[in-house]
């Protein structure tokens, strides 16, 4: 879908300016979602009143945070957003997590249940389709990697063993910790979630590399699946 045709100059353009000097001023404090949502498509948008945009956008995805979380090809649907406008509201949540990523690069060491948790839940946060992670770690538990290794439609994420037996190969791992996201807002595994990962652990066992976890993943929290006593021995 095309961008909107930019119109010359207008009284939009003072209002603009107004928004930009509150904002350097106090951040984001004090503004409605809307004004927010004006702020970062006047980016995109020039010489144009984004505020209809903006209404329209929370309309349709009910909120702000699920506005900054929809797939680029749903944010284009919104007449008057083209493939421009998605992509920097797109790149707001991929800035973040390539942030958080970084933020936890370098040398980690997770040796408990909760560590582990912790440092994979944040990977999920807000997400809106499955996905599966594969965290590799050394004999000393050191962090190797954590690979995204598929993403799936809601609820329906499938991969094949000898994917994630590569993927543990390739990282020269001696454990991993397998784990997804559930977007339907529970931590409890599904009956297919339980017989991946019994196959899983076999698929693994052949190659040497111990998986120590399945860790499920949702709104910034997680449960594990070998605390739950529901790991296969």
């Amino acid at each position: 879908m095309a961008e909107p045709e930019s119109k010359p100059e207008s009284i939009h353009a003072g209002h603009r300016k107004r928004m930009l000097e509150a904002y350097l001023q106090t951040g984001l404090e004090g503004f409605s979602d809307v004004e927010a949502l004006e702020i970062l498509l006047g980016y995109a948008i020039a010489r144009q009143d984004v505020n209809p945009l903006a209404h329209a956008l929370l309309q349709e995805f009910g909120d702000l945070h699920r506005v900054l979380n929809a797939p680029i090809q749903q944010l284009v649907r919104v007449p008057g957003i083209g493939l421009r406008t998605a992509a920097l509201i797109h790149l707001i949540d991929a800035l973040w997590r390539k942030g958080e990523e970084s933020r936890i690069k370098g040398r980690v060491m997770l040796h408990t249940t909760q560590e582990i948790g912790r440092y994979l839940a944040p990977r999920a946060k807000g997400l809106r389709e499955e996905r599966v992670w594969l965290l590799s770690l050394d004999a000393k538990c050191e962090v190797i990697e954590c690979r995204e290794l598929c993403r799936g439609s809601v609820n329906s994420v499938n991969i094949p063993f000898r994917k994630l037996v590569e993927a543990a190969l390739l990282a020269n791992a001696s454990s991993v910790v397998l784990a997804h996201n559930h977007t339907t807002g529970t931590l409890l595994p599904s009956l297919e979630d339980l017989e991946y990962t019994r196959g899983a652990l076999r698929a693994l066992q052949m190659v040497d590399v111990i998986l120590t976890d399945h860790m499920i993943l949702c709104d910034g929290n997680f449960l594990s699946m070998r605390s739950s006593r529901m790991m296969p021995e």
